[in-house]
């Protein structure tokens, strides 16, 4: 079921999949794609969309890769001052940078003089993985971080003060408001 709701299909769905991939021998192959192309069509109109939808990845740093790379989840990146986020998450250090004017880059590992540290105990990772939008992922991040729960958790060390990434512009992109705690 979650992956029907991922992907944004009905059991209906995969039962007609199912049909479209045996035709009968009475079947031409004209009426054959004709009908699955009338399907597509059918589960196109049918399938939710969802603004802001996230495709499923299989690690933490794949997910935060899209995420800033994405227009609307890093609105205004590109207004930033420098930045370094370093995260700690199923046993792998890894980090987020990015200098004044350039690219967000990433890394294993530590980076040295990090703005903000992140721990994500290893059972909220599968829930940021399996958050199928943006909101959904907030939702997770902030719960874990208000309330940390064992294995589920968000510890968020701010190593440099507040009113400094704000004014390097963190408060004003949401993934980066997000990943030190100000979103409410």
């Amino acid at each position: 079921m979650v992956m029907r709701r991922i992907f944004g299909r009905k059991k209906d769905d995969d039962e007609k999949d199912a049909k479209a991939e045996s035709p009968t021998s009475e079947e031409t192959p004209e009426e054959i794609e004709g009908e699955t192309g009338e399907e597509a069509a059918e589960e196109a109109e049918d399938a939710p969309v969802e603004a802001g939808t996230i495709p499923y990845h299989t690690s933490l740093t794949d997910r935060f890769k899209y995420m800033f790379d994405d227009p609307d989840i890093s609105a205004g990146l590109e207004g930033t001052d420098e930045f370094s986020l370093e995260f700690m998450a199923m046993g792998e250090r890894f980090w987020f940078a990015k200098k004044a004017k350039g690219e967000v880059e990433f890394g294993m590992g530590a980076v040295p003089d990090e703005d903000v540290y992140i721990r994500i105990g290893n059972d909220a990772v599968g829930d940021l993985l399996g958050a199928s939008t943006f909101s959904e992922f907030q939702e997770f991040y902030m719960k874990y971080y208000k309330n940390p729960e064992a294995g589920k958790f968000v510890k968020i060390e701010l190593r440099k003060d507040v009113g400094g990434l704000n004014r390097r512009g963190y408060a004003r992109v949401p993934l980066l408001k997000l990943l030190i705690g100000m979103t409410r």
